[in-house]
């Protein structure tokens, strides 16, 4: 299968202290253990403003938005959990389930939770620069790929 991008638009921080840009960007198709969302809501927490800041630290170009729920559109390769139509929220600090806390059940002490999530990158549009997910998510853009880790299934309500 030929690697396909589907363009966007997300809210990028082109640098430290640089105030963000509306940019096109390519997003990958998911790949094995990968989920695309088209987000619905996403949250502006004071760590997005900490990100683009830099009192914590990220890679940039970045794309922020750590907080986010949505519709999945594809789901990868042994993806089981969510399929696309369903509704979910996006998680930021996914547990490993295999360190000692995750092992005593304490998922949100998990010493692993942001280790590995963040691997799946967007490139800008107009000259291809990759930019990074901020905190795992990258919600301030109208899709995202992530984890399947990070794709958790919304409650559905009931009467």
């Amino acid at each position: 299968m030929a690697d396909r991008s589907t363009t966007v638009r997300a809210a990028v921080v082109p640098a430290v202290g640089a105030p963000l840009e509306i940019t096109g960007v390519e997003l990958p198709e998911p790949g094995p253990g990968r989920v695309r969302v088209r987000l619905a809501a996403a949250g502006v927490c004071h760590s997005d403003l900490s990100l683009s800041n830099g009192t914590m630290r990220v890679p940039v170009p970045a794309v922020l938005g750590h907080e986010g729920a949505g519709t999945v559109l594809a789901v990868g390769e042994g993806v089981t959990h969510v399929a696309p139509g369903d509704a979910v929220v996006l998680n930021w600090a996914p547990a490993c389930g295999s360190c000692h806390a995750c092992s005593l059940g304490e998922v949100w002490l998990c010493a692993n939770a942001l280790a590995g999530a963040a691997d799946v990158h967007a490139r800008r549009a107009d000259d291809g620069t990759e930019l990074h997910p901020g905190l795992n998510v990258a919600a301030f853009a109208e899709e995202t790929v992530v984890r399947a880790s990070c794709v958790l299934p919304a409650p559905t309500a009931s009467r």
